[in-house]
């Protein structure tokens, strides 16, 4: 495993199946590696990590699809694949009745940006996963 991290701090992180929401995440290559407070994710890094300040964003599991969705089946776990999506507004207030698509900033699957970029992250290259139109932008 990489010692390059991705922590994403200062938002909304919603792992899902009822568990407690976080304000930060972690993951290096295609793994969660820590899910918590922003002090503790930042204090898995070991100087060379690359921080996302989220900006009060929020981050979901990210299931099977191709759009971001709240309420999910999909979860994220520490160890686990580092499938997410960040989306301008926490979903909780969604009828679980009434499951809606969300507007995602960013797609990730595996730990890579596959649609969209990482909130102030515009200087940065991320090579798609995949290729075709983004689903994100019309």
């Amino acid at each position: 495993m990489t010692h390059r991290y991705t922590l994403l701090v200062g938002g909304v992180v919603l792992p899902g199946h009822d568990e407690a929401a976080a304000s930060a995440i972690a993951w290096a290559e295609d793994t969660v590696i820590a899910l918590g407070s922003d002090a503790d994710v930042r204090a898995i890094s070991r100087g060379d990590s690359h921080v996302i300040d989220l900006g009060g964003a929020t981050v979901v599991p990210l299931g099977e699809g191709t759009d971001a969705g709240w309420p999910t089946d999909a979860a994220l776990a520490i160890g686990g694949r580092a499938d997410l999506a960040i989306v301008g507004a926490d979903p909780r207030g969604i009828d679980a009745a009434d499951p809606r698509q969300l507007t995602a900033i960013a797609l990730i699957r595996g730990g890579r940006v596959v649609a969209g970029e990482l909130p102030g992250d515009a200087g940065h290259e991320h090579p798609p996963a995949t290729s075709g139109p983004n689903p994100l932008r019309s």
